[in-house]
Order: structure tokens, then sequence, then C-alpha cells
């Protein structure tokens, strides 16, 4: 590894530290007033159907997966497969987008508003913003990723490896999100 690619993934494990401390603290507050809380969701809020939820996981992990075969492509020298795998990745991601704003949408059709559902809907409006936030910079990666397979210099596998890192991590944070927001 040369000095570049050794600065570029400390770079990324730096990133990556950062988004953990951020949702490691959202995820201590979640935890210490759910645990005070006794009622959840609050008297008079229903409980958020797991429907969109879910697909959005599902989405997510196959997003998850295409990155990863982009990842191997990459390393066996397919560099146009793992111009197809990113691309489906992208696909994915812009999918899981979508549902997102159609979740937010049906947040507020149920009643579920960010200033006046108290708590529970500032959670459930702060995480998926906050994580949402993260995906749109993760999808304007798999953007750079694919100029940069098509351009098959000698940084790719190193840009495909950070890419690849930081879109895992999003899928980990979303699946975290799930059981803990969604499912307990």
């Amino acid at each position: 590894m040369n000095r570049g690619q050794l600065q570029n993934s400390l770079a990324m494990t730096v990133t990556l530290i950062m988004g953990s401390m951020l949702f490691a603290t959202l995820f201590l507050g979640y935890a210490v007033y759910r645990s005070s809380a006794v009622m959840w969701p609050p008297l008079g809020i229903q409980k958020v159907s797991l429907f969109l939820p879910l697909l959005s996981t599902l989405i997510i992990l196959v997003s998850s997966w295409f990155m990863n075969q982009s990842k191997v492509k990459v390393e066996s020298g397919d560099v146009g497969k793992a111009l197809t795998a990113n691309n489906m990745t992208l696909a994915f991601g812009m999918l899981f987008m979508i549902i997102q704003g159609y979740f937010w949408y049906h947040l507020k059709s149920t009643g579920i508003f960010l200033t006046t559902s108290g708590i529970f809907g500032s959670i459930l409006y702060g995480f998926t913003w906050i994580h949402a936030f993260h995906v749109v910079f993760g999808l304007l990666a798999l953007i750079y990723l694919r100029f940069a397979l098509k351009q098959n210099g000698p940084q790719v596998l190193q840009v495909t490896v950070n890419v690849e890192k930081f879109w895992h991590f999003l899928g980990v944070v979303w699946l975290i999100m799930f059981i803990t927001i969604f499912v307990l």
C-alpha cells in the first residue's frame, strides 16, 4: 500500500469512527429515554407499521450484496462487471431513498409529525433523516466510484474498498435502527 492509499484508508477509518460516534450517541440517548418510558409508543400514537422499514432493510441488504460484488469483481480484474454491480448498488440505494420519502409521507398521513408527536416523532424523523443524509453521501460516493471504475486507474481498488466500507456502515446502522426503533 503506497502513501496515498494509506492516507485514503486512514481518512475512511476516521470517517467511520466519527459516524459511529454520532449514531452511538443517538442510540444511547434513545435507549435511556426508551428504558424510562412508561409506554411506547406514547399514549395516543399508534405503532408504526413494519412494512416500509422492513422493505427498506431488505433493499439496503441487497444493495450491500451488490456493493460487495463490485469489490470482488474489481479484485478479480473484471471492471466491467464491477461497474454493473456498482450501478445496481446505486439503483438500490436510490430505491431505498424513495422508500424513505414514502415512509415520511406515510408518517404524516397517519398523524405522526415532527413537531406535534413529541419525542416519538422526533426519534422517527431524526434517526431516519440523519441516516438519509449519510445515504446521500453514500450515493455520491457510488457515483464517484462509477467514474473511477470507467477510468480503471491504479486507485480503483482503494476507492472501491473505501466506498464499500462506508456503504456497509450505512447498512449496519440501518439494521440496528430497524431492530431497536421499529421492532423492539
